[in-house]
């Protein structure tokens, strides 16, 4: 049987890595993250810590643009997917919102000239 995607956008891979910290305290810990693949709507990211599926999580991305500049930008969003593998997790965000020219500047640059490349 075929799996469904249920992705509204294609992920691309991207070269970065993601601080993400819970929105809502508790005793859930900030993690740092291998950026695996992006979309206008998501990431995948690996971890050696998961995050519980729902969890709300502000993200700071930081990847090497296409002018060879160390950048950052923020998005929010929340866990819809985990799947361990060993010791290594892969967790699936979906962003809050689209990523945008207006909130996310550099990203949004970057993601656009990456993906024209496809």
């Amino acid at each position: 049987m075929k799996k469904r995607n249920l992705r509204r956008h294609h992920r691309y891979p991207i070269l970065a890595t993601a601080h993400v910290s819970p929105r809502e305290g508790g005793d859930v810990q900030p993690i740092e993250t291998m950026v695996a693949s992006i979309s206008q709507s998501g990431l995948g990211v690996y971890s050696y810590s998961p995050l519980k599926t729902g969890t709300r999580v502000r993200i700071e991305i930081t990847f090497i643009s296409v002018k060879g500049v160390k950048e950052k930008d923020t998005t929010e969003g929340r866990v819809v997917w985990l799947s361990g593998m060993g010791r290594l997790y892969f967790i699936g965000i979906a962003f809050d919102e689209e990523l945008s020219p207006a909130k996310q500047p550099r990203l949004y640059e970057h993601f656009f000239k990456v993906v024209s490349w496809d």
